[in-house]
């Protein structure tokens, strides 16, 4: 290979570098990954964002979701749908699907599709 080749080859390798990059950094930066709400706030919530309750030590995370219902005129043992949350409080944490009550707090599904958000009231119990 000639050094025109090689030096065009490796332009072509920066300019798709660079474009890559690019994407990553506009997805990244759609995206909130942690946030403060008020007590009893509704709020959105998705797959790996934390939420803090404002001036309280409890925390909130989706680490999954499960949109597999069971099928008609089958006896399942489990819905198939579900949220995984994770709750943490004071160094201490708690994991669960559709675990709706952690360290004195009631937390209320009031929206989700099991594959890409959930809309949550958070109250105390």
């Amino acid at each position: 290979m000639d050094r025109k080749a090689t030096a065009s080859s490796f332009l072509i390798f920066i300019a798709m570098f660079v474009m890559v990059g690019c994407m990553v950094v506009k997805v990244g930066a759609t995206s909130q990954d942690h946030f403060v709400v008020a007590l009893e706030e509704e709020f959105e919530i998705r797959k790996g964002q934390t939420v803090s309750i404002k001036n309280t030590n409890f925390q909130i995370e989706i680490l999954a979701f499960f949109n597999q219902p069971c099928p008609p005129n089958v006896n399942c043992i489990w819905s198939g749908v579900g949220i995984e949350f994770e709750y943490r409080s004071d160094g201490l944490s708690r994991r669960g699907i559709n675990v709706m009550e952690a360290f004195g707090y009631k937390i209320t599904l009031l929206k989700t599709d099991y594959e890409s958000f959930a809309i949550l009231r958070i109250t105390k119990k």
